[in-house]
């Protein structure tokens, strides 16, 4: 093969960034990865193609590199259509993806967007929160998840962040409290689990007699909270996961925590949900509404992440919208053929019959779809 990898420069929105696309044959992988000053944002990844067939191999390549280039340049274009509706959800939603992407400045853009046509929206105060946290600047993160907790006081996300937020300031009590309130919400919440009994393990170890009933206590309550996040933790690549959780079992407990800590919240912070904002937008706003292909991908991604995770809500949600979404285009397609079949023979009343039953009645689903994606 010619040429095994292909390399562009693109520029957007005031920043450069360095796509590079290779064949990696010990994995049989095409890989493409957008670079900005040298951390990898983005990445893409397909099977190679037969073996042996250069010329393929070459445009399936080429392919992938484009395909990646131009999900940054919709992003960025998304932005702008974002700006111009000024739609709180999408410029939250676009937040997120941007946050995920680690383009603080693009991130904090859209959120401070989202706050300034709804101050109070908590979605955009935790996610604004979690940003701070992100960069290291933990008290406006307090300040601003503060803000959302008023507001939206149910919301768990919001109390795990806060707890973080103390954990890293070295406030056990307040980041305990913080994080047993995320999971008096949703007990489920395995992050908070794993952060809750690190808080536990940080704040046994400031206490002055480990014999004393307290800190019997809080080691005991600790334990059961990093173990019951080790056995439902799927993918540990969270942070230095494994390596703090082998160090519990060592009962190095002081090792543990400051093995944590050397982590920051951008390592810590669980980021592997975001599929369905970018689905979200790109379906808005990027073209993708009537590509089959498009979201019978996403529903796959979808049913993946449930057989991973059954307990997730956020998950089940999405894909209940992402199947009234399929409905809603085979219910149009339907319209076209009634249409195709009035064209052919202007006198077939039963199909005329057919789309203005299906015109009339159609207008209240496609109004509910309205509804839940704005």
């Amino acid at each position: 093969m010619e040429s095994q990898g292909l390399n562009s420069d693109v520029s957007l929105g005031g920043r450069e960034f360095h796509v590079e696309t290779s064949y990696v044959e010990a994995e049989q992988q095409l890989v493409s990865r957008i670079f900005l000053s040298g951390q990898v944002i983005s990445t893409k990844e397909s099977p190679a193609g037969t073996e042996g067939d250069d010329a393929a191999r070459h445009e399936q390549l080429q392919q992938l590199h484009n395909d990646l280039i131009t999900e940054i340049e919709i992003l960025y274009y998304i932005s702008e259509k974002v700006k111009a509706v000024r739609h709180a959800p999408s410029a939250i939603k676009l937040g997120q993806v941007f946050l995920e992407k680690s383009l603080h400045e693009e991130a904090e853009g859209q959120l401070l967007l989202a706050l300034e046509i709804e101050p109070t929206h908590p979605e955009a105060l935790g996610n604004l929160g979690k940003l701070h946290l992100m960069t290291n600047r933990y008290d406006e993160a307090i300040e601003a998840l503060k803000r959302g907790a008023e507001y939206a006081p149910e919301y768990a996300d919001i109390q795990n962040y806060l707890g973080v937020a103390y954990l890293y300031k070295e406030d056990y009590p307040a980041a305990i409290e913080h994080l047993g309130r995320a999971i008096e919400l949703s007990k489920n919440y395995i992050g908070a689990h794993y952060h809750l009994g690190v808080a536990l393990l940080a704040n046994y170890r400031k206490l002055d007699d480990e014999s004393n009933e307290q800190a019997g206590d809080e080691l005991t309550r600790a334990l059961e909270s990093l173990e019951h996040a080790s056995e439902r933790f799927v993918n540990h690549q969270i942070g230095n996961f494994d390596q703090v959780m082998a160090l519990v079992r060592e009962k190095a407990y002081d090792k543990a925590v400051d093995e944590f800590l050397l982590s920051k919240p951008a390592d810590v912070l669980s980021r592997f949900f975001n599929i369905e904002n970018e689905f979200y937008l790109k379906f808005m706003y990027g073209g993708k509404g009537k590509d089959e292909q498009f979201i019978s991908t996403y529903v796959e991604n979808l049913q993946r992440v449930i057989r991973e995770h059954p307990d997730y809500a956020d998950a089940r949600n999405n894909l209940g919208v992402a199947n009234l979404i399929q409905c809603r285009n085979l219910f149009l397609r339907s319209l076209d053929e009634f249409r195709a079949a009035l064209k052919i023979n202007p006198a077939f009343r039963k199909a005329e019959k057919n789309l203005k039953l299906a015109e009339n009645d159609g207008k209240g689903f496609l109004i509910l779809l309205r509804a839940i994606l704005k």
